[in-house]
């Protein structure tokens, strides 16, 4: 899919970073390639589904994640993972906000908030992007 898909942490309507030990055991076991000074992991998924990640891990944390050129399937479930573990929510493009758990709405700046639905797997997430 040729979207690019932001994903953020929010604490009381502000952004939030994200425990790099989330990305670290959700997406460094599917690297295969890295371009560090660009801050680029290229995952390679179980079903051999690709994405290209873009993500700064710096002090630990992550300040934000850009997921691109991405496949459906399991790629999208390692999306759906990480979001969980790192208490972050999936910010597609033209899209409702898509959240780990439900917990995270009242955390969600305002605008994002009345739309935002609760995700579970990949599954979801490409049906979000199919009807947006």
């Amino acid at each position: 899919m040729s979207y690019d898909m932001f994903v953020q942490r929010f604490e009381q309507g502000d952004a939030a970073p994200m425990a790099g030990e989330a990305f670290l055991a959700v997406f460094e076991p599917r690297v295969d390639r890295r371009e560090p000074q660009h801050s680029y992991w290229h995952i390679s998924a179980d079903d051999g589904g690709t994405a290209d990640v873009y993500a700064a891990l710096a002090g630990g944390t992550i300040d934000s994640l850009m997921i691109s050129h991405f496949s459906a399937g399991a790629t999208l479930d390692l999306l759906v993972e990480y979001v969980r573990h790192a208490d972050a929510v999936v910010l597609p493009p033209s899209c409702p906000t898509l959240l780990a758990h439900e917990g995270q709405r009242h955390h969600l700046p305002d605008e994002f908030r009345a739309d935002a639905l609760v995700v579970q797997a990949g599954a979801d997430i490409e049906r979000v992007l199919r009807s947006c």
